[in-house]
């Protein structure tokens, strides 16, 4: 969209100035905290009508041509539309009279596909993800400027606050309990995302499948999804909050050697006792 001031304002030559944008709500009854608005750029036209070239006898045939073709609107489209050829014309001359030569298209030798550039605007022919007038800089959304262009950022819609990202590293900006460049994954001892809940591994581990929730490499002489069986060998109850842990089956040896003839051991119901299951080929308790 444009804005038309109300009153022209003349600026001096070789004089900074400062152009301050208020965006304001109006009528808004709800909040939305992951609202955003991307500003592309800001452009000041001149008051074409006011330039030298269209003063006099001369300059009443460009105001002809200014109105019957719409110049002055296709002018201000954006992004811009295919101009006739009679604005193409008039568009080089407004140029020349407010530079007072023609522009060097300075395309960025990263960003753009050549050094050329369209006549009229000077705009450079972009590499993907890539934008601004020299191609110079990533688009919102993307990341990582370079010989290649610009990649996509791709943050996670359910785990990220938005789809913008670092312009450097590409980090989007996770939401609580979520991790990764992409915000696509839960934080450590955690799993199932975007429903990330804690790892349940009974104390004997911190981590887990992040997809299916197993415990992994279960410490304590403990196995099982939950880390909540003794391995063979061991007896005992590792659940937590038992008060027990896991310990060596008081079968002849150890476990894990050669003079250990018990793949495993219970406890008997009726007198608790540790009962041996014997390997193949020995016998007793």
């Amino acid at each position: 969209r444009y804005v038309l001031l109300s009153r022209p304002f003349c600026f001096e030559p070789s004089t900074p100035y400062e152009v301050t944008v208020r965006l304001q709500r109006a009528g808004v009854t709800q909040r939305h905290p992951g609202a955003f608005i991307l500003i592309d750029s800001l452009v000041l036209l001149p008051r074409v009508l006011e330039l030298p070239g269209f003063h006099g006898a001369e300059g009443a045939a460009h105001r002809e041509e200014l109105e019957r073709y719409q110049c002055l609107e296709a002018f201000r489209m954006a992004p811009p539309s295919p101009l006739a050829q009679a604005c193409a014309r008039l568009v080089c001359s407004i140029s020349a009279l407010l530079h007072g030569r023609a522009l060097p298209c300075q395309c960025d030798p990263q960003g753009s596909r050549s050094s050329e550039c369209q006549e009229q605007g000077g705009q450079c022919e972009c590499k993907p993800h890539v934008l601004g007038r020299r191609c110079d800089r990533c688009a919102p959304g993307s990341y990582g400027f370079g010989p290649l262009g610009c990649s996509s950022c791709a943050c996670s819609p359910e785990g990220s606050v938005s789809q913008l990202c670092d312009a450097v590293s590409g980090q989007c900006r996770c939401q609580p309990g979520t991790v990764g460049r992409q915000c696509d994954e839960c934080q450590p001892g955690h799993w199932g995302f975007p429903a990330c809940r804690p790892c349940q591994c009974n104390g004997h581990t911190e981590d887990c499948d992040p997809r299916t929730g197993s415990c992994l490499r279960c410490r304590d002489h403990t196995t099982g999804r939950h880390c909540d069986r003794c391995q063979d060998g061991y007896y005992g109850d590792p659940v937590l909050g038992s008060g027990q842990q896991c310990r060596p089956c008081p079968c002849p040896g150890y476990p894990g050697t050669r003079q250990y003839h018990g793949s495993a051991c219970h406890a008997d119901e009726e007198t608790h006792h540790i009962v041996c299951l014997c390997a193949p080929g020995y016998a007793g308790e």
